[in-house]
């Protein structure tokens, strides 16, 4: 099976079935529809894959049997559903887009156990070999490390399982090649500073008690501090807050989607921080998983496309293109970067941007890159 064997798997799926998920664990999508010149098509949702700290949730129609799409959302502190208007528009290109459906963890009992980085990307592993078919992975901000990961350790180990394309949006693959505001703050900040300062135990009362979490109260304190900096700058969440131009700003306005907060995982956050921040396991080619070293020089067949914006002040313009110097063995025709004008961090998977530019964007990215993926099985195929 790889580098999540199956014994692991076994292990992981029974601790999911003796942990019902709480409802508060998690945000419903409630997408029932798309429309699709000027007709409403009937979408269906189904959860293939139920695991302790996220399930794989499903959007499926019946208008088209192309490759699945798995956008694997952030553990970033928001629910997975403030990526909602970069399903819906993903959506009216597919017939199935999948979501990593992350749980607060504070409804997470104790006895599903730890969840850190390297857990984060043995999820994506699992979820990408339960859709087959070489899906499409699209993954945003702190999604781009393990969608990454994820790719080079398919491809080195389970070639035929690896994706058609991976799209990588607005996320720190190289933060030090533009360093934000936030990155510095990461690097100047040891270890034991964040687990002294962020990190508490889940009070009783909470499915999830005496696990450490780093608690969306101290999130929303960070984030609000944000928001009053874009106000007073005139930056992105500023217009945005207060002129939604997301796809439902009745059902879904931006500003619920923004401050809906869950607790993260304390190990998650840590790692995450020492690793990508402090370390840049990633692209200094220390990172293991399961014993294997994640080796970005294994990816050869999947596409990749970087998206940024110009005006990103939380991943940097340059952070996430880097992946493509990353990864030498992909083809020249198979690696393509775009830079969105006018566009800051969030435009990019919610709003007019994202669905009059990016979603575009990535849609015709994918069709090329499934026509490539056909032409080379061909070719493969006549050799033997």
């Amino acid at each position: 099976m790889g580098v999540m064997e199956r014994s692991q798997v076994e292990k992981v799926r029974r601790r999911a079935a003796a942990c019902k998920v709480d409802p508060r664990a998690r945000r419903a999508f409630h997408i029932s529809s798309v429309l699709l010149a000027e007709r409403e098509i009937p979408i269906s949702e189904h959860r293939p894959l139920e695991l302790p700290f996220a399930d794989l949730l499903t959007f499926s129609c019946l208008e088209s049997d192309r490759r699945p799409i798995l956008v694997i959302a952030p553990l970033a502190g928001a629910f997975p559903v403030l990526l909602r208007d970069l399903v819906l528009g993903l959506l009216r290109h597919r017939a199935t887009v999948a979501v990593t459906d992350w749980f607060d963890a504070r409804f997470v009992p104790k006895a599903a156990g730890r969840f850190g980085l390297k857990d984060n990307i043995s999820y994506v592993l699992h979820m990408t070999r339960t859709l087959r078919s070489n899906p499409h992975i699209v993954a945003v901000c702190q999604g781009v490390i393990p969608a990454l990961a994820a790719t080079a350790l398919l491809s080195a180990n389970e070639p035929e399982a690896a994706p058609c394309s991976l799209t990588l949006v607005a996320g720190p693959i190289d933060p030090l090649a533009n360093p934000t505001r936030a990155v510095r703050l990461a690097r100047s900040r040891s270890l034991s500073w964040f687990e002294r300062n962020v990190i508490e135990a889940v009070p009783s009362g909470y499915p999830g008690e005496g696990r450490r979490v780093y608690p969306k109260a101290l999130q929303l304190r960070t984030l609000t501090a944000y928001i009053a900096r874009h106000t007073a700058e005139g930056r992105e969440l500023f217009w945005k807050l207060m002129n939604d131009d997301g796809a439902d700003p009745v059902g879904f306005p931006f500003w619920s989607l923004m401050l809906s907060l869950m607790d993260l995982p304390a190990e998650f956050f840590l790692e995450h921080i020492r690793s990508v921040f402090h370390n840049q396991d990633l692209s200094q080619g220390t990172l293991q998983v399961g014993g294997a070293r994640v080796d970005l020089r294994a990816i050869q067949r999947t596409a990749l496309m970087t998206l940024e914006g110009e005006e990103d002040d939380i991943a940097g313009p340059g952070q996430t293109q880097a992946a493509h110097a990353l990864c030498p063995a992909i083809p020249a025709k198979k690696h393509e970067h775009v830079a969105v004008p006018r566009s800051g961090h969030f435009s990019l998977f919610h709003g007019t941007i994202c669905r009059s530019r990016v979603v575009p964007e990535m849609a015709q990215f994918m069709m090329r890159a499934e026509q490539n993926w056909t032409g080379s099985h061909r070719k493969r195929q006549a050799a033997h």
